[in-house]
């Protein structure tokens, strides 16, 4: 048998497939929690629950996960720098928070020689590295003029970081070569505050593996719904950044073979859209665009957005709220820790109401690395922590002088050291009854307390939670349709106007209202379902939008069954552009990814692009780890466009290479 195990780690759940790909068949299933504190008790949960003597038969396991997704959403990640070469500040500060950049002070700026393209201001990069590269994760460096001198100044950059520092360090030219400086550097930088997130994930896979005596190869799912190996993914991190959702559209178009569909992914921290029309994977345009990040990543056009069974239920004002942030749900603390349910009783059984979150409780998940960037009273809260969850009122009495006012506890939550327990969703269904996998009775007493705040009965605040995932569900499904029919939406997202409009009508939907003006969205397209949560919530969407939804068999692990099935494919873009000279009107310069050429005939400038983007997406097949590479290159004239104060005609050479995995049956 020719056995693939898929395993993918979410942010609540680690999920496994065993496949047979000889057949295109599905042999075992597995489902389990996933565990931060440590990622590879959750993996084995999931390996022991397949059968064992088909497992170690496995030649290669296939990875996606929505670690990178999640880190971008909540915000988190590594502590990174960007060393950023010829850069203007005053460019910064207009606009790079547009594609995720920090504040210009956070970015060591480098500024060039004068009118050397390819000089390095080395004493102004030593003097910079002085202060501020010591508390760091990894590091991107980037250089303004990459795409033109050949990284000649980024590669002399990285020599001078790496003979002072020994931290990992990443260039943009390695990872991407289009123009956009400021998406570029956004780019790397991203790269860099993702490598731990990565390496961790991919370090817990060889442990569970050596523990369990699997000899097989590794790949992981790129956001194009390629694999890459896991050399590969060491390095470019940032290719992950849709690895989850790209899996899920791999593994409901195997599931459910829907032409044209709305594939939604509702996980625990995140929900993503995505979009399969005339059975092929809807593609990003310039980059995907996770959070606040904007970058030059090749990926499936998916939206991301904050929603999922842990989203965190709070109350503010006297209205009920649902968050963009995860907590970990209370029902599930309660099973591991019992004490947490005594808390609740009591605070239920106090009849009071307060606009502090007393039902919360926190967690330690990890122990601080780095104890001494911590306060004392942060120490303090880790020690009381280290023996079991406490709640809100319980913590805030740790540290004399504290109170449930004025605890804070961000910068240990930001960083994962502690996690937060809260109502969820995923606690909603318990006392609904449409998944009760945890502690019903800790779900209930926590509805209970947050619905006595509101003043209103626990089956409305489980109504409101229900109708307000809808609804965000309804607004995401339209606007994501919005902008594939439409480019305006595309390039400009939709303005609050046009958010409003959809609110609207799927009030109008939901209530059945006919009035002077009744609008409502259709779509032709089917939803399909991904994630256990759907099952509760996608057919009432579909129904609102003149559609129906299709939840397949296995739904629940689609993004394992896609990893599984996905093959590398390596995509390679080189530009042909005229050059403005009078006596040779017809000169062209090729920005090579070897190096840069001039030529005086088009036909000799493009056979070289062709040449050279074969080459290049080759090299990156293998780079990533296939074997058996088969390559096609097209030629793609450009209209006329406006860039910066000019207009040009661009040409541009696009090599796909497609291979299946290069399988070594040992281990690396």
């Amino acid at each position: 048998m020719n056995i693939g195990i898929g395993l993918d780690t979410g942010g609540t759940y680690t999920d496994a497939v065993l496949y047979d790909f000889d057949t295109e068949s599905i042999l075992g299933t597995a489902k389990a929690l996933t565990t931060r504190d440590d990622l590879t008790r959750g993996i084995l949960a999931a390996l022991d629950m397949l059968p064992q003597a088909l497992v170690r038969q496995a030649r290669v396991i296939a990875l996606s996960t929505t670690l990178a997704t999640n880190a971008c959403v909540e915000d988190r990640g590594g502590r990174a720098k960007l060393i950023f070469i010829g850069a203007r500040r005053k460019v910064i500060a207009a606009y790079g928070q547009e594609y995720g950049l920090p504040p210009v002070e956070d970015i060591l700026l480098v500024e060039g020689v004068a009118g050397q393209r390819t000089l390095l201001n080395e004493q102004a990069l030593n003097n910079g590295l002085n202060e501020g590269f010591d508390d760091l994760d990894g590091v991107g460096i980037v250089d303004i003029d990459a795409v033109h001198n050949s990284a000649v100044r980024e590669k002399r950059a990285r020599e001078l970081f790496e003979k002072r520092f020994d931290l990992p360090v990443v260039c943009g030219h390695e990872l991407f070569q289009e123009l956009n400086s400021l998406q570029r550097a956004a780019s790397t930088l991203l790269n860099a505050r993702l490598v731990p997130v990565i390496r961790e994930f991919l370090s817990a896979i060889r442990t569970a593996l050596a523990a369990r005596g699997i000899l097989a190869t590794v790949v992981i799912v790129r956001s194009d719904g390629g694999l890459m190996s896991e050399a590969f993914a060491h390095i470019r991190p940032v290719e992950t950044l849709l690895s989850g959702p790209a899996a899920s559209v791999l593994g409901s178009a195997q599931l459910t073979r829907q032409p044209n569909c709305v594939v939604v992914d509702m996980g625990g921290t995140t929900t993503d859209i995505a979009l399969v029309e005339n059975n092929l994977p809807v593609q990003a345009v310039d980059g995907v665009r996770v959070g606040k990040w904007k970058t030059f990543v090749s990926g499936l056009f998916v939206r991301t957005f904050g929603l999922g069974g842990d989203t965190c239920v709070h109350y503010h004002n006297g209205q009920m709220q649902l968050e963009t942030y995860r907590v970990m749900p209370l029902c599930a603390l309660a099973v591991q820790h019992p004490q947490v349910l005594d808390n609740l009783r009591a605070l239920v059984n106090k009849e009071i109401q307060h606009t502090t979150y007393l039902h919360e409780h926190y967690v330690l998940v990890r122990e601080a690395a780095d104890t001494a960037r911590y306060s004392k009273e942060e120490r303090a809260f880790c020690e009381a922590l280290r023996q079991g969850p406490l709640s809100h009122g319980q913590l805030a009495q740790v540290v004399p002088g504290q109170d449930v006012y004025n605890l804070n506890v961000s910068r240990l939550v930001h960083d994962g050291v502690i996690a937060v327990a809260g109502l969820t969703p995923t606690d909603i269904m318990h006392v609904r009854g449409d998944f009760t996998g945890f502690s019903v009775e800790a779900a209930t007493l926590a509805a209970q307390f947050v619905a006595h705040n509101l003043s209103i009965s626990v089956q409305d605040l489980c109504n409101q939670v229900y109708d307000e995932i809808k609804r965000r569900l309804y607004v995401n499904i339209v606007a994501a349709l919005l902008m594939h029919q439409d480019e305006h939406y595309r390039r400009n997202s939709l303005g609050a106007e046009t958010e409003r409009l959809i609110h609207q009508c799927y009030e109008q939907a939901r209530d059945g209202q006919t009035g002077p003006l009744s609008l409502r969205f259709t779509t032709r397209f089917v939803l399909t379902g991904v994630g256990a949560p759907t099952a509760v919530f996608l057919p009432e969407v579909a129904r609102l939008l003149g559609t129906h939804a299709e939840i397949p068999e296995h739904h629940e692990v689609a993004n394992a069954l896609g990893a599984v099935v996905g093959q590398v494919v390596a995509t390679q873009h080189v530009d042909i552009r005229p050059i403005l000279d009078i006596e040779n009107p017809n000169s062209f310069r090729v920005y090579g990814h070897s190096r840069t050429r001039d030529f005086k005939d088009k036909a000799e400038a493009q056979a070289f692009a062709m040449a050279d983007a074969q080459e290049a997406a080759h090299a990156e097949a293998l780079r990533r780890g296939a074997q058996d590479i088969a390559v096609t290159v097209t030629l793609a004239d450009q209209q006329a466009q406006a860039h910066g104060s000019a207009v040009y005609l661009g040409t541009r050479a696009v090599a796909q290479a497609v291979g299946g995995v290069n399988v070594h049956l040992s281990p690396r």
